[in-house]
């Protein structure tokens, strides 16, 4: 969305960009890369269906609506859940004992995911702007 600004002429190339359509893209792509992180971390049972439902989420929440806050806290809460699944931290306290560490690298892959989906819903849910 390109504004016409009045003012001195560096401040007129300055291109606006719409807070819920970064917020909806910030979500939309924390939730691929976090579907991508929990697809290649084996953890197919609690992180592919939670970044699944961010990624809808996030789709849901690209315009500005009524909801779309209440949509933000439920990116929230399941980008913390997927991020979970990647960490089998039972392992060690289990006597299973440590994974690789190529495995510990490919599981930071959804922290990734949720990092974006976390910035894209703390966006959308500041308070109206006007």
């Amino acid at each position: 969305m390109h504004t016409t600004i009045i003012g001195p002429p560096w401040l007129r190339g300055i291109v606006i960009v719409d807070p819920d359509r970064l917020a909806g893209t910030l979500i939309c792509g924390g939730g691929i890369i976090g579907l991508i992180g929990s697809v290649a971390s084996l953890s197919l049972l609690l992180g592919v269906p939670s970044f699944a439902l961010v990624l809808l989420l996030g789709i849901y929440s690209f315009r500005r609506r009524k909801e779309g806050r209440l949509l933000a806290g439920g990116v929230l809460w399941f980008a913390i859940l997927g991020t979970l699944g990647a960490f089998p931290s039972g392992f060690a306290l289990f006597g299973y004992g440590f994974l690789l560490a190529n495995y510990y690298f490919v599981a930071e892959i959804p922290v990734l995911g949720m990092a974006l989906a976390l910035a894209g819903a703390v966006i959308k849910l500041q308070p109206s702007r006007g």
